[in-house]
């Protein structure tokens, strides 16, 4: 997207709806997995006329948000939407799709293949049908407008025979399975101003303080006892139900209509702990993080039987794989890429693996799902 001349840092900053994104549009962010405090970084004061300075930002990671057709067939669950006129890919292939108009952008569902998302190695395609859509922008949208507060249900259910991964079905194996999210969400615009990106682009950017919280839950119905919810050992096994709460600064841009900047806070919002903005490659990416940016699979295959290679992008790692408790099974030193892992101790199930760089950090982590 063209990022046009920046005007007065003084003049009040207004967000259109004509300036929301449109088909055919993305936007690269960087992704600052832990900001460190050394930096300094500032959130900004309230207020209008703020210079909000972002480019020391580190960029561990790149991803890609776009803005498709829902009724193209290539988009999963498009069909299930047919007032939708934007689908939005921000989670690998889950579509927020949403009906821009009306002075409004209301989330009227959610869907594809969620198997990521539960931790499954076979695709689940799932449709989450809003029964009451989640308002997430008002235009116009300035320092001006009202505190923007929403109550948002999404609701799905499918076939789940042979979907639920090991070891969970030993404990739980329903034939069909219903999730259900609630969103509570408040979002003030308190600050307006310029806002410069570790790329050095600048933009004239509202500030909205936004606090989300979302709940999960999921029941699984068989034949013989009806709708239930899962053993409590299968709850902790997939962390759900949950009830998380993220407070975040989201810096919109009046020349992309998007976020330009999400940073998560603590709850205070004065520290900022994580945040996504607008990078591209030129900013990323070293070692795994050079993979991942990339969009290669790290760790493959995935599922597996017996052994597993690792990229690494020439730098090394520690790879140390886990029980979903936490337990440490398996812990490997990774020094070529491409290393081949055996896996022969591994029982059938699903596993946490970590990367570790030199200094302990990690660097990336995922699941690995055993299948012998």
């Amino acid at each position: 997207m063209f990022i046009g001349a920046i005007g007065s840092a003084n003049a009040q900053v207004v967000i259109e709806e004509a300036d929301f994104p449109v088909i055919g549009e993305s936007i690269t962010f960087g992704k600052d997995n832990n900001i460190d405090a050394a930096l300094n970084f500032s959130l900004g004061p309230i207020g209008g006329g703020q210079t909000y300075d972002f480019s020391m930002l580190v960029t561990d990671e790149l991803s890609t948000v776009g803005f498709y057709d829902p009724a193209d067939p290539a988009i999963l669950g498009g069909s299930d939407f047919p007032t939708a006129n934007l689908a939005v890919d921000q989670l690998a292939g889950i579509y927020a799709f949403t009906e821009v108009g009306n002075g409004t952008v209301d989330i009227i569902g959610l869907g594809g293949d969620f198997a990521g998302q539960l931790g499954s190695p076979f695709p689940i395609i799932v449709s989450l049908i809003a029964q009451d859509p989640w308002t997430l922008f008002e235009f116009p949208a300035s320092v001006a407008s009202p505190i923007l507060e929403d109550t948002a249900h999404f609701e799905g259910k499918f076939f789940s025979t042979g979907l639920v991964p090991s070891p969970i079905n030993a404990l739980w194996n329903p034939d069909s399975v219903h999730v259900k999210r609630v969103i509570y969400y408040s979002a003030e615009v308190d600050g307006d101003g310029t806002l410069t990106d570790p790329l050095g682009g600048t933009h004239n950017v509202i500030r909205m303080n936004v606090v989300e919280t979302s709940i999960d839950t999921i029941w699984g119905w068989t034949a013989a006892n009806g709708w239930e919810r899962p053993p409590s050992t299968a709850e902790n096994f997939l962390g759900l139900p949950s009830n998380e709460t993220v407070y975040r600064k989201r810096y919109i841009g009046k020349e992309v209509g998007y976020y330009v900047a999400d940073i998560t806070t603590d709850m205070a919002g004065t520290t900022a702990e994580s945040g996504s903005f607008v990078s591209d490659q030129s900013e990323c990416c070293t070692g795994i993080e050079e993979v991942v940016a990339a969009g290669q699979t790290v760790l493959y295959p995935n599922p597996t039987s017996n052994s597993v290679r690792v990229r690494t992008g020439g730098d090394i790692y520690q790879l140390n794989i886990m029980d979903m408790s936490g337990k440490l099974l398996q812990s490997n030193r990774l020094t070529v890429d491409g290393q081949t892992v055996e896996l022969n101790g591994l029982a059938n199930g699903l596993y946490v693996y970590q990367m570790l760089d030199e200094s302990g950090k990690m660097a990336h982590s995922g699941r690995l799902s055993v299948i012998k």
